[in-house]
């Protein structure tokens, strides 16, 4: 992927970019600042905090773009200039190292991301495009054609519709880069350890005699051996974004291709119950094949209209359309058996597709009654999935840990698990929302209440005969309440309370994992500070998650619903510029995720797996004053000890335990033949550290070894 510079015009200068324009460029020198800005543009994405790190709010769902001071939710909102800069892969990556909520559940050498937020799994399908579900890749999404990655946490379905899987735990939305009022021309190389290398380039122009017609097209591609064994990736994406500003009438659309290849890409694991999990082996080590492989392509097209029938009152509609096809040969999941590393590895081949239809509709208008100022809104949406898998199972296999075993070919595939190519099932998702938010005294109070009609209908097929095996079909209404208070310009204390509905389903390791069960309502409590000093801000928040969970039991190897998992907390944050030239992205989170009301009370108050009970997260930029133009760069990940495993008992988990990453860097900006260039160059995981990390569906997986990533990137 292109992981690019951002400009700079003299030595002596730190590279700013222009609030909601990261395409365009303002330049700081010592006392002197000099901003190039265009007209405001209805649309446009709130500014950044001092320092372009970190934006000031994002999209919430229905209301749209929403100062973070102003929105009952915990939010986050990171900028195309964090993604340059960290030199991130993936939105997974990226999170991990900025947002003390949010850790890879996956790790690095996978084909594919998936999140723990708030100590619950989001996985990529559930990430939201410009507003839309349904829309990215399946397994990751390359951030090269991304302007921002904002970051809701807690259940997203009343402000952003239904997701996939249901999760409770957040949403991210992606937002596609647009065209600046700045011309722009960038071209960058990447180099990344062991033998990767590639670049990319980027072009943003506007037209018209008011600059309403936008055009960026985005290109980046990456290729070679990576640190682990035999393991190499080709990765490529490109992008078109067009949009429209008139005096009432705003168009986008987006067009975007990704591929993914991976050889041997790697795999985790889970435990037999009970289990001391032993030390975790040196990350280099791959204990995938070298016939295993992964191909993935996804194509997205997406469209959105905005117009203002009057001042006060706009009209938005939005549609978009994926096409995600894959092909892969691995080991899904190996089984460790003992303390020494003995393992069992499965086999499989899998090939299919998953076609989406995505798509929302509704009205915002803005009047008042009385000394209340409203702003209602009305919406509805629509997501269409269709699925299909064919699946070739070959036989298991003995491997370990510390000294995996090589073969020369899968072997004969098994009857049992194979089956052609078919419909595998179908998600449709149809909800109406109405809301309003009312303020008074000029914004020092705003409550906001409103609810979402959902409609969910699952089904699934069975494998060998093509016929629909279960199917559900449920309506529910769940409500939502917000309150903000503004005490003062710097304080603003608010609560929230949701819901959200959870399809539950069988994992693909229990003997009945085509079954689908009925969708649960979960639940939200949050209470919270937010500060806001100009050039930095913070948050306070603590919060209670309780979604409906169900386990495998250990003796039919069959999944079946009951209890909950309730996830309570404390969250802080602080990012933005806390002092001249030293800039910060830090927090922490104190997490207690129990099990509740399960068959019988049998495992009440047993902790939840894949939850870290501590997670911390320290990133910092500073500008060197011995050499203008240098900034040094550090990050800290730490991530307390958690239980994985596949049952409720408390014998039966299985601890890993905690770990710490250092991330070491360096960026200098400077002027070649009168061209803004920008170096970069990081060490991820300084000390070679070797750890496992958790995820909440019970499994383990190794953390990536120590790798060195070069970029630089130059403004014509």
């Amino acid at each position: 992927m292109l992981l690019t510079g951002v400009a700079a015009i003299a030595p002596a200068a730190r590279a700013e970019t222009a609030p909601g324009d990261e395409a365009g460029a303002s330049v700081r020198l010592d006392t002197l600042s000099v901003e190039a800005r265009g007209p405001a543009r209805a649309g446009d994405l709130p500014p950044a905090f001092a320092g372009g790190q970190v934006a000031r709010g994002g999209r919430l769902g229905l209301f749209g773009n929403r100062d973070y001071m102003e929105t009952p939710f915990g939010t986050a909102s990171y900028t195309e200039t964090t993604i340059r800069d960290t030199q991130a892969i993936s939105v997974g990556d990226l999170l991990t190292r900025t947002d003390p909520s949010v850790r890879a559940a996956i790790g690095s050498g996978n084909r594919y991301d998936a999140l723990n937020i708030r100590g619950f799994r989001v996985d990529n399908r559930e990430f939201a495009l410009n507003g839309l579900y349904g829309l990215v890749p399946d397994y990751r999404i390359d951030p090269a054609p991304l302007e921002r990655v904002e970051v809701l946490k807690g259940p997203a379905a009343f402000l952003f519709g239904t997701p996939i899987l249901g999760s409770v735990a957040g949403t991210v939305n992606v937002v596609t880069k647009r065209a600046g009022d700045a011309p722009l021309t960038r071209a960058g190389v990447d180099y990344v350890s062991t033998t990767r290398g590639g670049g990319g380039f980027d072009v943003a122009r506007r037209y018209g005699e008011g600059h309403e017609i936008g055009i960026r097209i985005n290109g980046a591609g990456i290729g070679g051996e990576t640190p682990i064994d035999h393991t190499g990736q080709r990765n490529g994406v490109g992008s078109l974004a067009l949009d429209y500003t008139g005096d009432r009438l705003r168009l986008y659309a987006d067009v975007i291709y990704q591929h993914d290849a991976y050889d041997s890409q790697t795999r985790g694991g889970n435990p037999v119950p009970g289990l001391r999990i032993p030390r975790a082996p040196d990350p280099r080590r791959n204990m995938s094949q070298r016939f295993d492989f992964s191909r993935a392509d996804s194509l997205t097209g997406l469209g959105r209209a905005e117009f203002d029938l009057t001042s006060d009152i706009t009209l938005f509609a939005a549609l978009g359309a994926n096409r995600f096809s894959y092909a892969k040969r691995e080991n899904p999941a190996f089984t460790l058996l003992d303390a020494r590393g003995t393992t069992t590895v499965n086999s499989v081949f899998q090939t299919g597709d998953t076609a989406t239809l995505s798509g929302e509709a509704g009205a915002r208008a803005r009047f008042d009654t009385g000394w209340i100022r409203h702003e209602a809104v009305f919406t509805t949406t629509r997501l269409d999935q269709d699925l299909t898998l064919g699946q070739i199972t070959y036989p298991d296999y003995a491997s370990n840990l510390y000294a995996p075993v090589r073969l020369a070919w899968p072997g004969q595939p098994k009857p049992n698990g194979t089956y052609p190519r078919g419909r595998a099932s179908y998600d449709r998702m149809t909800s109406y929302a109405v809301a309003d938010t009312m303020s008074v005294a000029d914004g020092l109070v705003e409550f906001m209440i409103g609810a979402r009609r959902q409609e969910i209908e699952l089904g699934n097929y069975a494998p060998t005969t093509g016929l629909l095996s279960t199917a559900y079909d449920k309506t529910a209404t769940t409500p939502a309440f917000g309150l903000v208070v503004r005490p003062t310009e710097a304080l603003a204390l608010y609560a929230n309370a949701v819901q959200g509905l959870t399809a539950l389903r069988a994992p693909g390791s229990a003997i009945n994992s085509t079954q689908t069960f009925a969708p649960a309502r979960s639940r939200q409590y949050e209470i919270g500070a937010k500060l806001d000093f100009k050039t930095f801000g913070a948050t306070l928040a603590a919060f209670q998650i309780t979604q409906p969970a169900g386990s495998i039991d250990a003796l039919t190897n069959t999944f079946g619903v009951g209890g909950s998992q309730r996830n309570r907390g404390f969250e802080a944050t602080v990012f933005g510029e806390i002092a001249a030239d030293l800039r910060v992205i830090a927090g922490a989170t104190l997490l207690d995720a129990r099990w509740r009301r399960t068959r019988g009370g049998l495992y009440d108050g047993n902790p939840a797996t894949g939850a870290p009970r501590f997670q911390a997260t320290t990133g910092l930029e500073w500008d060197t004053p011995f050499l203008r133009g240098l900034t040094a760069l550090a990050t800290v990940v730490y991530t307390g000890q958690s239980y994985v495993g596949t049952t409720l008992t408390a014998a039966a988990f299985s601890k890993i335990p905690d770990w710490t990453t250092v991330d070491l860097g360096l960026r200098y900006a400077t002027l070649m033949q009168d061209k803004p260039v920008t170096l970069r160059a990081t060490v991820t995981n300084v000390a070679d550290n070797h750890f496992w990390i958790g995820n909440p569906n019970g499994a383990f997986i190794l953390g990536a070894p120590r790798t060195v990533w070069l970029s630089a990137a130059v403004d014509f």
